[in-house]
């Protein structure tokens, strides 16, 4: 038995790597679609999150955080900018109007990501199973 969760762990673990190290390509293959997508966005005189903000300066290591914010607008979830202020319905209107096409591939991504916490968290539970039951 502990040799099935230790076995399990490894796959898991280099698993979630690659899809990590894929994700990564598929951002930087649309980099300019999404470069394009915010600069419009700013242009239209809409203000960004701090958290959009901030992860343009992490590489790929914010990539979801980048993505988020926009389809949190397109589904239309209502967001704060801070304790007092919400986000303009503007910016929801923005984003909800952009042809499918253009935030297709953001919201295909977004799943993809949350596909990889999924699997990230049942490594952690594999892990601890491992870990403190079977040793």
């Amino acid at each position: 038995m502990s040799n099935f969760f230790m076995y399990c762990c490894v796959v898991l673990f280099f698993l979630i790597g690659v899809l990590h190290v894929y994700a990564a390509i598929i951002f930087r293959r649309n980099k300019e679609k999404y470069n394009q997508f915010v600069s419009e966005y700013q242009q239209a005189g809409l203000p960004l999150d701090l958290t959009t903000r901030v992860s343009g300066f992490m590489g790929f290591y914010a990539n979801y955080q980048k993505l988020a914010f926009f389809i949190r607008l397109y589904r239309g979830v209502k967001m704060r900018f801070s304790k007092k202020e919400y986000v303009k319905q503007e910016a929801y209107d923005f984003v909800q109007k952009q042809p499918h096409e253009k935030i297709n591939w953001m919201l295909e991504l977004l799943n993809f990501y949350k596909v990889i916490y999924l699997l990230t968290a049942v490594f952690a539970v594999f892990l601890v199973v491992f870990s403190y039951i079977l040793n």
